[in-house]
C-alpha cells in the first residue's frame, strides 16, 4: 500500500477569492480617505472660525482704538467753547476798534473842509468802507431812512406821472453813499439818477468833490442831499446846487434836527433864500430828521454868506 503524504504547503486561493479581496482593500482605502477628508473639512472649519474670530477682536480693537482717539462731544463743547470765546473777544475787539475809526472819519469830515476829505479817501481808500459801516450800524437803530422817504416822493411824484413823456426826470444825488436812489432807479425809464461822493464805491457813483460837480449849468430837476451837508464849506455845496439846476428845479434837504441852531430846522428854511431858494415845504414831524423842499429861483446880484445855522455832526462814544 501506498503511503501518501498531503502536506502539500501554502494552497493557492482562487481567482473569485482574490476579487473579493481586492473589493474589499478598495473599500478600506475609500473609507480611510473619507475619514482623512472629513477630518480636514472639521479642521479647515476650525481654521476658519479661529480666523474670524482673531479678525473680529483685531476690528473690534481698531474700532476701539478710533473711538478713543475721536474726543467726545463733551471735550468737542468744550474745545468749541473755547474757540468761540475767542472769536467773540476777537469780534468785540474789532467792534470797538471800528467804532472809533468811524468816530474819527466822521469828526474829520465835519470838521474840515470837502477838498481835504478828497485827499484823505485817496490816500486811504479803506476809511471810507469803515465809514459807511458805521453809518450802517448807526442807520439801523432809526425808525426810518431820509432817503427811504426820498425815494417814495420820487415813485409817487415823478416815476408814474412822466413815464408817458419825452424827457427824463434828471436827479442829482449830491454825496450819495452807497447810491441807494440810482440803484433804486437804474431800470426807470422817466428817472436818470446822476451820484456823486468823495470815493465811487460801486459803478453808480462818479468820484469828486460836491463842491465841484462834473455836471452842466441848468442841467438838473432834482438836487438831493440826503445827510450829506458836511464839511465846513457846506455852502459851497448849495451853491454847486444852484449852478446845476434848472430855473424852477428842486432841491431836496434832510438832516438830523440836533445840527441846527434851533433844533428844529426852520431857521435854515428862512436862511435859504439867501443862496436862491425858496421854501416850499418843510417836514418836522420826524423826531431825529427835518426834511426840507426848496424850489430855484433867479438870483439878482450875489449870493448872501449864509450864518452858521448849522453845527457838525459828532457821534459820542458809547
Amino acid at each position: 500500500m501506498f503511503k501518501v503524504d498531503w502536506d502539500l504547503g501554502p494552497v493557492s486561493k482562487s481567482a473569485s477569492d482574490q476579487t473579493k479581496e481586492s473589493r474589499k482593500e478598495k473599500k478600506r482605502k475609500k473609507g480611510e480617505r473619507k475619514n482623512v477628508g472629513d477630518k480636514g473639512e472639521k479642521l479647515n472649519e476650525k481654521v476658519l472660525k479661529k480666523a474670524k474670530s482673531v479678525t473680529t477682536n483685531n476690528s473690534l480693537k481698531s474700532e476701539i482704538k478710533k473711538e478713543k482717539s475721536v474726543p467726545s462731544i463733551k471735550e468737542k463743547n468744550k474745545g468749541d467753547a473755547k474757540h468761540t470765546k475767542l472769536t467773540s473777544l476777537q469780534q468785540k475787539m474789532k467792534d470797538k476798534l471800528d467804532g472809533a475809526n468811524f468816530r474819527w472819519i466822521n469828526e474829520q469830515l465835519y470838521t474840515t473842509e470837502s477838498d481835504k476829505a478828497v485827499q484823505m479817501f485817496k490816500e486811504n481808500p479803506d476809511l471810507f468802507d469803515i465809514y459807511h459801516a458805521g453809518f450802517r450800524y448807526q442807520v439801523e437803530g432809526w425808525p426810518e431812512n431820509p432817503v427811504d422817504i426820498f425815494i417814495q416822493h420820487l415813485k409817487i411824484r415823478f416815476e408814474h406821472s412822466n413815464a408817458k413823456k419825452k424827457n427824463n426826470i434828471v436827479i442829482a444825488d449830491l454825496g450819495c453813499g452807497e447810491a441807494k436812489i440810482a440803484s433804486t432807479f437804474r431800470k426807470s425809464r422817466s428817472l436818470q439818477v446822476h451820484s456823486f461822493d468823495l470815493v465811487a464805491p460801486n459803478e453808480h457813483v462818479v468820484a469828486c468833490d460836491i463842491a465841484n460837480v462834473p455836471m452842466a449849468d441848468e442841467t438838473v430837476d432834482i438836487a438831493v442831499f440826503c445827510l450829506s451837508l458836511m464839511g465846513t464849506n457846506w455852502q459851497s455845496f448849495l451853491k454847486e446846487a444852484y449852478r446845476i439846476l434848472k430855473v424852477g428845479g428842486l432841491l431836496w434837504v434832510a438832516e438830523i434836527k440836533s445840527r441846527f441852531s434851533d433844533k428844529s430846522g426852520e431857521v435854515f428854511a428862512k436862511e435859504l433864500p439867501k443862496l436862491g431858494f425858496e421854501t416850499k415845504s418843510i417836514q418836522l414831524q420826524n423826531k431825529m430828521f427835518t426834511l426840507f423842499e426848496f424850489k430855484k429861483v433867479p438870483v439878482h446880484g450875489k449870493c448872501e454868506e449864509l450864518p452858521p445855522i448849522l453845527s457838525a455832526c459828532i457821534y459820542k462814544r458809547r
